[in-house]
C-alpha cells in the first residue's frame, strides 16, 4: 500500500467518524494559549520509521541552513530524493484531509502549498535551538494568507531531559505555556495567530548520535475580495448578438448582473 493510503487509513480509522471529530475540536478550540491540537501516533509507525531514515539519506545538496536570532536547523524542502515524505506530502495535500482537517480546526476553504514554502524535513542536533517567535502570515509564492501549522515528528526514542519540546508561550512572550515533546509519530496542528509565540528556545543536550527531526506543512486560505468589474463566474461560452455579450454574467454566486459597460 502507498504511504499516502497508510497515512489516511491509519488517521480515519482513529478519528474518523463525526463523533471523533468533534471531540477533536473541543480539544482544538479549548487548548491555552490560542487553538491548538496535539496527537499522538498520528500517522503509522511503519511510516514515521522510513521517514527518519530518510532524513539521513537525503544528499546535503538538498538541505539548507536556517539561521536568525541565534536559531540554527537544517532544512530540506526539495523531495527529489525523498520518496517517503512525497508520500506523506501526498497524504497531508490530499483533499479528503483537507475536509478532514477543515472539520475538525474550523477552518473553511483551506488550501495547501504546493511549494513547501517554508515547510518540509527540519532537523537539529546538539546544541541548536529555535528561538521564541510568531509565523509569517502570507506566502508570497501562493498570494495565500496563513491559517495552520502542522509537524509531524519522527525521532525514535526522544528522552524530554534532552530538551527539543515544541513550546508555546503567552501573548506578551513572559511565560511558557504549553509544550510538546518531540515522540516518534506525533502532531502538533495550531491556528495562527499575530501573536502566537512559539519555538524550542533551550539548547538540544541530545547525544552526539541523536537528532531532532520533523516534517512540516502549512495551510493557507485565499482571503481577498474579489474585482467588481469581474465578479466571479463560470465559464462564459454563448454570446448574445442583441446585447453584444456573453449570456448568463448574472452567475450563480449571485454577484449580480453586468451591463454593456461592465458595470452593475
Amino acid at each position: 500500500m502507498n504511504i499516502d493510503q497508510q497515512i489516511l487509513d491509519h488517521l480515519f480509522h482513529k478519528w474518523g467518524s463525526d463523533s471523533e471529530k468533534l471531540a477533536l475540536n473541543e480539544q482544538y478550540r479549548y487548548t491555552p494559549p490560542y487553538p491548538t491540537l496535539a496527537l499522538d501516533d498520528f500517522i503509522p509507525y511503519n511510516v514515521a520509521k522510513l521517514l527518519y531514515e530518510e532524513s539521513q539519506t537525503i544528499p546535503d545538496k538538498y538541505w539548507t541552513t536556517f539561521t536568525r536570532a541565534d536559531s540554527y536547523m537544517e532544512e530540506c524542502k526539495d523531495l527529489t530524493e525523498a520518496p517517503v515524505a512525497r508520500g506523506v506530502v501526498s497524504a497531508l495535500h490530499s483533499r479528503e484531509f483537507l475536509t478532514w482537517l477543515s472539520q475538525v480546526c474550523d477552518v473553511q476553504h483551506l488550501l495547501p502549498d504546493p511549494y513547501l514554502t517554508g515547510a518540509g524535513y527540519m532537523k537539529s542536533y546538539k546544541g541548536d535551538s529555535l528561538k521564541i517567535h510568531s509565523d509569517f502570515n502570507w506566502n508570497e509564492e501562493c498570494q495565500t494568507h496563513r491559517a495552520l501549522s502542522l509537524i509531524l515528528y519522527f525521532t525514535p526514542d526522544w528522552d524530554e531531559a534532552w530538551h527539543g519540546d515544541l513550546q508555546f508561550w503567552d501573548f506578551d512572550k513572559t511565560e511558557k505555556v504549553v509544550s510538546y515533546p518531540p515522540k516518534m509519530g506525533n502532531v502538533v496542528v495550531w491556528k495562527y495567530h499575530k501573536r502566537g509565540f512559539h519555538g524550542h528556545p533551550n539548547p538540544i543536550e541530545c547525544p552526539e548520535d541523536k537528532f531532532r527531526v520533523g516534517f512540516r506543512t502549512f495551510y493557507y486560505i485565499a482571503d481577498s475580495k474579489h474585482d467588481w468589474r469581474d465578479p466571479p463566474h463560470k465559464s462564459l461560452y454563448w454570446y448574445d448578438k442583441e446585447k453584444n455579450q456573453p449570456y448568463h454574467l448574472e452567475n450563480e454566486y449571485g454577484h449580480g448582473k453586468l451591463d454593456d459597460n461592465g458595470e452593475k
